[in-house]
Protein backbone atom coordinates (compact mmCIF):
# COMPACT_ATOMS: atom_id res chain seq x y z
CA UNK A 1 0.00 0.00 0.00
CA UNK A 2 3.20 2.38 1.09
CA UNK A 3 4.18 2.05 -2.66
CA UNK A 4 0.96 3.50 -3.87
CA UNK A 5 1.09 6.08 -1.77
CA UNK A 6 4.05 7.36 -4.03
CA UNK A 7 1.73 8.46 -7.01
CA UNK A 8 -0.82 10.40 -4.67
CA UNK A 9 -0.10 13.91 -6.58
CA UNK A 10 -0.50 11.71 -9.90
CA UNK A 11 -3.90 10.38 -8.73
CA UNK A 12 -5.05 13.68 -7.44
CA UNK A 13 -3.61 15.52 -10.93
CA UNK A 14 -5.30 13.00 -12.99
CA UNK A 15 -8.68 13.02 -11.18
CA UNK A 16 -8.46 17.26 -11.62
CA UNK A 17 -7.61 17.33 -15.54
CA UNK A 18 -8.96 13.99 -16.45
CA UNK A 19 -12.37 15.27 -18.44
CA UNK A 20 -9.50 17.31 -20.65
CA UNK A 21 -7.50 14.21 -21.65
CA UNK A 22 -8.42 12.57 -24.66
CA UNK A 23 -9.32 8.37 -24.25
CA UNK A 24 -6.55 7.55 -25.99
CA UNK A 25 -3.86 9.85 -24.52
CA UNK A 26 -4.29 8.62 -21.20
CA UNK A 27 -1.75 5.87 -21.02
CA UNK A 28 0.98 8.29 -22.23
CA UNK A 29 -0.25 11.35 -20.00
CA UNK A 30 -0.22 8.41 -17.05
CA UNK A 31 2.67 7.31 -18.06
CA UNK A 32 4.70 11.00 -18.12
CA UNK A 33 3.73 11.22 -14.54
CA UNK A 34 5.83 7.67 -14.04
CA UNK A 35 8.83 8.62 -16.23
CA UNK A 36 9.18 11.96 -14.44
CA UNK A 37 9.26 11.42 -11.17
CA UNK A 38 11.54 7.92 -11.42
CA UNK A 39 14.04 10.04 -13.50
CA UNK A 40 13.76 13.27 -11.27
CA UNK A 41 14.54 10.60 -8.32
CA UNK A 42 17.66 9.50 -10.05
CA UNK A 43 18.82 12.94 -10.77
CA UNK A 44 18.35 13.68 -7.33
CA UNK A 45 20.20 10.16 -6.20
CA UNK A 46 23.04 10.76 -8.87
CA UNK A 47 23.95 14.08 -7.28
CA UNK A 48 22.68 13.55 -3.32
CA UNK A 49 20.43 16.45 -3.73
CA UNK A 50 18.29 16.96 -1.39
CA UNK A 51 15.43 20.11 -0.71
CA UNK A 52 13.02 20.87 1.71
CA UNK A 53 9.94 19.32 1.62
CA UNK A 54 8.57 22.50 1.61
CA UNK A 55 9.51 23.57 -1.83
CA UNK A 56 7.94 20.55 -3.81
CA UNK A 57 4.78 21.29 -2.47
CA UNK A 58 5.10 24.65 -3.04
CA UNK A 59 6.09 24.43 -6.65
CA UNK A 60 3.00 21.17 -6.70
CA UNK A 61 0.71 24.10 -5.23
CA UNK A 62 1.50 26.89 -7.58
CA UNK A 63 1.24 24.83 -10.49
CA UNK A 64 -2.08 23.56 -9.41
CA UNK A 65 -3.33 27.21 -8.98
CA UNK A 66 -2.07 28.42 -11.61
CA UNK A 67 -2.67 25.99 -13.90
CA UNK A 68 -6.60 25.83 -12.57
CA UNK A 69 -7.17 30.12 -12.66
CA UNK A 70 -5.38 29.87 -16.40
CA UNK A 71 -8.32 26.91 -17.11
CA UNK A 72 -11.00 29.13 -15.62
CA UNK A 73 -10.34 32.12 -17.19
CA UNK A 74 -9.68 30.40 -20.83
CA UNK A 75 -13.51 28.75 -19.73
CA UNK A 76 -15.03 32.13 -19.24
CA UNK A 77 -13.32 34.24 -22.47
CA UNK A 78 -14.32 30.70 -24.55
CA UNK A 79 -17.38 30.07 -26.35
CA UNK A 80 -15.48 27.43 -27.78
CA UNK A 81 -12.00 25.75 -25.73
CA UNK A 82 -9.35 25.06 -28.55
CA UNK A 83 -6.41 24.12 -26.56
CA UNK A 84 -5.70 22.32 -23.13
CA UNK A 85 -2.20 21.50 -23.89
CA UNK A 86 -1.00 23.12 -20.89
CA UNK A 87 -1.96 20.29 -18.76
CA UNK A 88 0.49 18.17 -20.31
CA UNK A 89 2.80 20.47 -18.06
CA UNK A 90 0.96 18.63 -14.79
CA UNK A 91 3.97 15.67 -15.00
CA UNK A 92 6.70 17.97 -14.67
CA UNK A 93 6.07 20.27 -12.36
CA UNK A 94 5.21 17.38 -10.33
CA UNK A 95 8.21 16.31 -10.21
CA UNK A 96 9.82 18.39 -7.57
CA UNK A 97 9.47 16.65 -4.78
CA UNK A 98 10.92 13.50 -6.43
CA UNK A 99 14.63 15.07 -6.55
CA UNK A 100 15.13 14.68 -2.94
CA UNK A 101 17.58 11.57 -2.45
CA UNK A 102 16.65 8.60 -0.51
CA UNK A 103 12.55 9.28 -0.71
CA UNK A 104 11.10 5.88 -0.35
CA UNK A 105 11.64 4.42 3.12
CA UNK A 106 10.92 0.31 3.80
CA UNK A 107 10.72 -0.05 0.05
CA UNK A 108 11.30 -3.87 -1.28
CA UNK A 109 14.24 -2.99 -2.34
CA UNK A 110 17.70 -1.07 -1.48
CA UNK A 111 18.90 -0.44 -5.02
CA UNK A 112 17.86 2.99 -6.04
CA UNK A 113 17.38 1.50 -9.38
CA UNK A 114 14.48 -0.61 -7.80
CA UNK A 115 13.18 2.60 -5.93
CA UNK A 116 12.94 4.39 -9.06
CA UNK A 117 10.90 1.78 -10.78
CA UNK A 118 8.70 1.88 -7.89
CA UNK A 119 8.14 5.08 -8.38
CA UNK A 120 7.39 4.87 -11.90
CA UNK A 121 4.49 2.30 -11.74
CA UNK A 122 3.56 4.05 -8.75
CA UNK A 123 2.88 6.73 -10.32
CA UNK A 124 1.77 5.50 -13.87
CA UNK A 125 -1.14 3.45 -12.34
CA UNK A 126 -2.03 6.37 -9.77
CA UNK A 127 -2.23 8.61 -12.63
CA UNK A 128 -4.44 6.05 -14.73
CA UNK A 129 -6.71 5.98 -11.42
CA UNK A 130 -7.35 9.62 -11.78
CA UNK A 131 -8.06 9.43 -15.19
CA UNK A 132 -10.44 6.81 -14.94
CA UNK A 133 -12.27 8.25 -11.73
CA UNK A 134 -12.84 11.73 -13.57
CA UNK A 135 -14.07 9.55 -16.35
CA UNK A 136 -17.03 7.88 -14.46
CA UNK A 137 -17.69 11.52 -12.78
CA UNK A 138 -17.92 12.98 -16.13
CA UNK A 139 -20.41 10.39 -17.11
CA UNK A 140 -22.25 11.04 -14.25
CA UNK A 141 -23.01 14.74 -15.84
CA UNK A 142 -23.70 14.19 -19.69
CA UNK A 143 -23.83 18.61 -20.20
CA UNK A 144 -20.13 18.60 -19.26
CA UNK A 145 -19.33 15.70 -21.73
CA UNK A 146 -20.89 17.68 -24.32
CA UNK A 147 -19.33 21.45 -23.26
CA UNK A 148 -15.39 21.33 -23.80
CA UNK A 149 -15.65 24.76 -22.53
CA UNK A 150 -17.28 23.66 -19.13
CA UNK A 151 -15.12 20.39 -18.80
CA UNK A 152 -12.00 22.85 -18.70
CA UNK A 153 -13.84 25.13 -16.14
CA UNK A 154 -14.29 22.74 -14.12
CA UNK A 155 -11.47 21.12 -14.13
CA UNK A 156 -9.76 24.34 -13.73
CA UNK A 157 -11.59 24.42 -10.46
CA UNK A 158 -10.99 20.72 -9.75
CA UNK A 159 -7.53 21.99 -9.50
CA UNK A 160 -8.16 24.67 -7.59
CA UNK A 161 -10.04 22.69 -4.86
CA UNK A 162 -6.64 20.11 -5.39
CA UNK A 163 -4.30 22.45 -4.17
CA UNK A 164 -5.41 22.42 -0.33
CA UNK A 165 -5.75 18.24 -0.64
CA UNK A 166 -2.37 18.02 -1.86
CA UNK A 167 -1.40 20.13 0.78
CA UNK A 168 -3.20 18.09 3.03
CA UNK A 169 -1.96 14.55 2.09
CA UNK A 170 1.48 15.37 2.25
Amino acid sequence: MGVLLLGLDSLIACCAVGALVDRRAWLPFAALFGIFDAAAFLVGSAFSWEMPEAVGTAVALATFAGLGIYLIVVALGAKRVANTRWVWLLPVALTVDNITYGLIDHSWTTSVFGQAGEMLISSTLMGLAGLALSASAVRLFPSVQRNRVLATGLSGAALLIAAPILLLAG
